[in-house]
C-alpha cells in the first residue's frame, strides 16, 4: 500500500500579517479629546447627557474614520485594537477640559 503524498501549504499562507502601527489613531483621538470637551462646554454648558453624548459621539466618528480610512485590511483581531486603542486618554483628557473650561467659564474668565 503507497500512501499519497499530501503537499503541505505554503508557511507564506499560514502567516498573518502583522498589525500596522496605531501611534497615529491613539494621537488623533486624544487632539479630538481635548476638542471635543471644548466643544461640550461651549454648546451645552451644564447638561450633562448631552455633553457625554458629544464625547461618545466624537469617538464613535474616529472609530469609524480609522476603520474605514487607515485600517480597510486589518482583520477582526485588528477590529478591537482599532476600537479599545486610546479610549482612556480620550474619556480623561475629555473631561479634564470640559471641567477646565467650565470652571473658567463659572469663574467668570471668558473662554
Amino acid at each position: 500500500m503507497t500512501s499519497a503524498k499530501t503537499s503541505k501549504p505554503e508557511s507564506s499562507a499560514m502567516k498573518s500579517q502583522p498589525l500596522p502601527a496605531f501611534d497615529k489613531l491613539y494621537w488623533l483621538r486624544i487632539g479630538l479629546g481635548a476638542i471635543a470637551g471644548y466643544a461640550a462646554n461651549f454648546l451645552v454648558g451644564t447638561d450633562y447627557f448631552n455633553g457625554i453624548s458629544i464625547g461618545i459621539l466624537v469617538y464613535l466618528i474616529t472609530y469609524y474614520l480609522a476603520r474605514f480610512t487607515w485600517y480597510r485590511k486589518v482583520g477582526n483581531q485588528g477590529q478591537s485594537k482599532i476600537l479599545f486603542t486610546g479610549i482612556g486618554g480620550f474619556a480623561l483628557i475629555f473631561l479634564f477640559t470640559w471641567m477646565l473650561f467650565f470652571t473658567l467659564q463659572t469663574a467668570g474668565y471668558s473662554v
